[in-house]
């Protein structure tokens, strides 16, 4: 799909940059005869229309090698070529305000530029909109994979883990530790002092 764009974008580049040209050449009457066409007046305005055309078409020939400036370029210049083709239309056809000597030159171009505008707008949203679902599940899968490498498991909450209590040390008093009684001692002890009271 950014192949397509690329090219899309190309071939506008060099309509650009041939109309850019024409109207550079505005002082150039005879080539307007030839082609039919009416010259701008004043020559200034055309000309410096023909250096604005002449920088975005050398824009979009750096767009299609960069292909970080694709997308954003071939958004803004679809934009700019429709609403152009769209005036150019209007001046021409609905208002015919612009003599056309009989030729359908300047219509055709207005024709031109709104299709290949529409096409660059379209195929750079749908180019824009495949990146970002592409850099989404990058991410995502980054996530997984911090998640499974490094990351340590979160507690389950539900869990309780049992608690273990350590043995009571036995107490030491007057440095002698006492030690819990037998009671089977403790009998025989006192049943030996009944029976022989003079021991």
């Amino acid at each position: 799909m950014k192949a397509v764009l690329r090219t899309v974008l190309f071939l506008d580049a060099v309509l650009n940059l041939a109309l850019g040209a024409l109207l550079i050449a505005s002082f150039w009457s005879a080539l307007y005869d030839a082609l039919q066409v009416p010259v701008p007046a004043p020559v200034l305005y055309g000309q410096l229309l023909g250096v604005a055309l002449a920088g975005l078409a050398w824009l979009q020939f750096r767009a299609t090698v960069n292909g970080q400036l694709t997308v954003a370029v071939a958004s803004v210049t679809g934009h700019v070529s429709w609403i152009s083709g769209v005036f150019i239309l209007v001046w021409t056809i609905a208002l015919r305000a612009v003599p056309l000597n009989g030729t359908l030159f300047v219509p055709l171009g207005g024709a031109i530029l709104v299709i290949v505008g529409g096409v660059l707008v379209k195929l750079s949203g749908s180019v824009r909109v495949k990146e970002r679902i592409r850099a989404a599940s990058r991410e995502e899968e980054r996530e997984r994979t911090r998640g499974g490498v490094g990351g340590s498991p979160s507690p389950d909450p539900l869990r309780t883990e049992p608690r273990v209590t350590p043995p009571l040390a036995p107490t030491v008093t007057g440095g002698v530790s006492a030690a819990p009684s037998d009671p089977e001692s403790t009998s025989s002890v006192s049943q030996d002092a009944r029976q022989n009271p003079h021991s």
